[in-house]
Parts: C-alpha cells; structure tokens; sequence
C-alpha cells in the first residue's frame, strides 16, 4: 500500500502543471425547433400545453428552449412525435419546466469544478483523484480496491487509478455527479430500473435491477449511458461505510431488445474498471432461454474477478439462499412492501448549491484536510522504507494518517452539500 501511495503522490507532482482537456460524450445539449409546432389538432382544437409551450418561448428565448431538448437534431414534428419522443428522451429538468411552463431552477447553471480550478474546459487530475476518493470512510479504502482488482501487483493497480482518474476527468463524471437526477432521464428515475430496496444477509445494501424495463434503444446511446453513471456514482455514497453492494438482476420477462450489445460493453467497463470491487455478488434470476444470447455477449468481456461473483438462480427460492424473504420485493414473492415512487425535485431544496461563500469555506478545509493527509502520507511512507525506523514512530504515525484520512472524509461530507 505503502509504494503505491508513493506512486500516486509523485504522479500529482509531474502533472499538477498539465490538465486534462474534458471532451465528454454524456455532456451533449439537445435541442428541438419548437417554432414549427402545431398546437391544433386534426379538429381544430388548441392544445393549451402546445400553447403556453409556444408562448413561453418567445418571451424566453432560444437559449432557455435547449431544455426542451429530446432528440439528435432540429426537426419539425407532429404533435403525436412529439408525444412520443419527449416520453422517451425527456430529461428530469427538461420534464419539471414542461409541467410549470417556465425554467425551474432546480440547481445553479454555471457548473464550475472547484474556486481553484473554475475552468470547465479542463480538469486537475489531483482534485479529480481526491473527489472520487474522499468519498470513502478512508482514503485507504478506495486505493485498496484497485489493489484487490490487480491482483496484488502494484504497478498494474497504478496504471488502472491512473487510467480511471484520466478518465473521470475527460468524461467530467463531477459535472455528472453535481447534476445528478436532475439532468438524467426521467422515463428511467420514473419507471425505477434500478432500486435500493434492502439487505442481503451478509447485511450488504441490495440493490434491485428490472431488466425487462431497460430501453436505451430508445434513447440517444449517452441518455442512458449517463442514468447508468449516476446510478453508479450514487452507490458510492451508499457504500461509503459498507463498501460494497449486493445487485439482484431480475432478468423475468426480458427480451434482447433490453440488452443491446454498446450497453453491456458499457455496463461491463463500468463493473470492472470504474466501479471495480464495488460489488459482494451479482445475483442473475434467469427464466429465459434468451439469457444464453445475452450471456455469449458479455462473457468475453469479463475478467475472472468479477465472474467469480456472478450467481444464477432459476427462480426465487434459490435467491433465498442470498436473501431473506422480508427483504425481497413482493412482486419476487418476499414480503418487501418497499416502494418508493421517483418524487421530482422542488425548486428550493437546493439552496445549498446556490450558496458559493459557504462551498468556499467548506473547499478551503476540503483541501486542508487533503493536504494534511498527503503530508502524513508521505511520512508514513519514508518510515517505512527506512532501516532505522522505530515500531513506536511508525505507530504513531500510523495512528496520526488514520485520523487524518477521517477527517477529510468529514470534510467531503460538509462540501457535498453544495456540490451534490
């Protein structure tokens, strides 16, 4: 652990002069011409959404109507396509201003990183590291997980942060993360995909998946890809303590249509890179002879870790193996009555994010904490490899890093409420 630190604290010095350049593919702004729009029907009757739709956007503007945006390109469309496409495109944001017939500000719109980094062109691959990794009880924790996924070998544990670190910096996973639900697609928040709906019996959070309600091709492919991203950025903060989640993939009623080919490469990146060791098992409920076609596609991508933690079940009593019965959802024949309908965000219940002194004062200690930490880190390392090195000096050191890792776990927490 010890040299790895050292490998990660050397590589923010070569590169704390070159950030990496964002060019995220889950950041794209659809718009529509809402100009065209017919607001009568076939019998000559006003749509008063279409009305009050076509009226706001003339005293708005065309930069407000970006929020409206449900598809690749401009196009002129019936008041039936347009039906359709908002309902598979809609953005949650995009849904709260249609309903209120004007901009609801849900969250700030100028997203900036951080007081110390504001560009939002680039990223500083440091306060990228520190953000994905503070959000854990301790730093420690985080980095052990790639040394778990390596295999024990340090150099290639390296080389996977490295490369995920580049990579959260050039997707801008913070701007993701800060957006959250609201700029992610409502027909997946509100048909609830994926659920956190209990415990498995090791105690580990459950987390419910309804593969049948999976429809990304019906949605431009970085829609769904960026609900994934948030989803998996929530866990994260779920497992902060626990460190790792148990998933239930209801495969009942699936078809291939619910698992394209670019989606499971992406759901597979995710589980073995990004999130890599953030799962206890992966429990597949399978009652389909279509699960070998979609099994033949993601079993070349799978490393031997992250097979080892795959489980099929044919049916419920073999998940009950895994699961109590008061755990499972009713409709997998539990006694669950957990149900927790997607509620949209109000406008005023992120006030926190508006409030740019406090998340200065709240960065500043964010950083001091960090420093603090990487100072007793790099002590704690030069002990180590000393040979006059003394058991009590490296206890009390030790001892002192520990603390120091809490405390900037508690000061991500006070800063999150701004940001997140």
């Amino acid at each position: 652990m010890a040299k790895l630190w050292t490998m990660i604290l050397a590589h923010f010095e070569q590169v704390k002069d070159k950030p990496v350049k964002v060019a995220s593919e889950y950041l794209h702004t659809i718009t529509r011409d809402w100009s065209e729009l017919d607001a009568t029907d076939k019998f000559g009757n006003e749509d008063p959404a279409v009305v009050t739709l076509r009226a706001w956007q003339f005293t708005k503007g065309e930069s407000s109507i970006k929020r409206f945006g449900l598809g690749s390109k401009k196009a002129k469309l019936s008041r039936e396509e347009l039906a359709l496409d908002r309902h598979v495109n809609e953005t949650t944001q995009q849904y709260v201003d249609r309903i209120n017939g004007r901009s609801v500000a849900l969250m700030p719109d100028n997203f900036f990183p951080s007081f110390a980094h504001p560009s939002t062109e680039t990223r500083d691959f440091r306060d990228i590291f520190w953000a994905t990794v503070s959000i854990k009880q301790h730093p420690d924790y985080w980095v052990h997980r790639y040394m778990r996924s390596a295999g024990w070998d340090v150099d290639r544990a390296f080389v996977m942060i490295k490369g995920i670190i580049e990579w959260r910096a050039t997707e801008a996973i913070d701007k993701i993360i800060c957006e959250g639900e609201i700029h992610s697609g409502h027909d997946e928040q509100r048909l609830c995909l994926s659920q956190l709906i209990g415990r498995d019996r090791l105690g580990y959070p459950l987390m419910f998946v309804r593969v049948r309600h999976i429809m990304p091709r019906a949605n431009e492919g970085f829609v769904f890809k960026r609900y994934l991203l948030s989803q998996f950025e929530s866990l994260q903060v779920v497992t902060r303590r626990f460190g790792r989640v148990t998933m239930l993939y209801d495969f009942t009623g699936f078809t291939m249509d619910n698992t394209p080919f670019t989606m499971v490469q992406f759901m597979v990146f995710l589980g073995r890179k990004v999130y890599a060791e953030s799962s206890s098992v992966l429990i597949l409920l399978v009652d389909s002879w279509l699960f070998t076609n979609f099994w033949n596609l993601i079993r070349p991508f799978l490393d031997a870790n992250l097979s080892a933690r795959i489980i099929f079940v044919k049916d419920v009593s073999e998940v009950r193996q895994f699961i109590d019965e008061d755990q499972l959802p009713k409709e997998l024949g539990g006694t669950n009555t957990f149900a927790a309908p997607f509620k949209l965000p109000e406008e005023g219940e992120n006030a926190k994010m508006f409030d740019l002194d406090g998340r200065k004062v709240a960065e500043t200690e964010w950083r001091r904490r960090i420093a603090d930490f990487e100072s007793l880190t790099k002590k704690w390392c030069d002990c180590l490899a000393s040979t006059s090195r003394s058991t009590e000096e490296l206890n009390k050191l030790a001892a002192q890093r520990d603390e120091a890792g809490r405390e900037v776990e508690r000061a991500e927490l006070a800063l999150n409420r701004f940001t997140r």
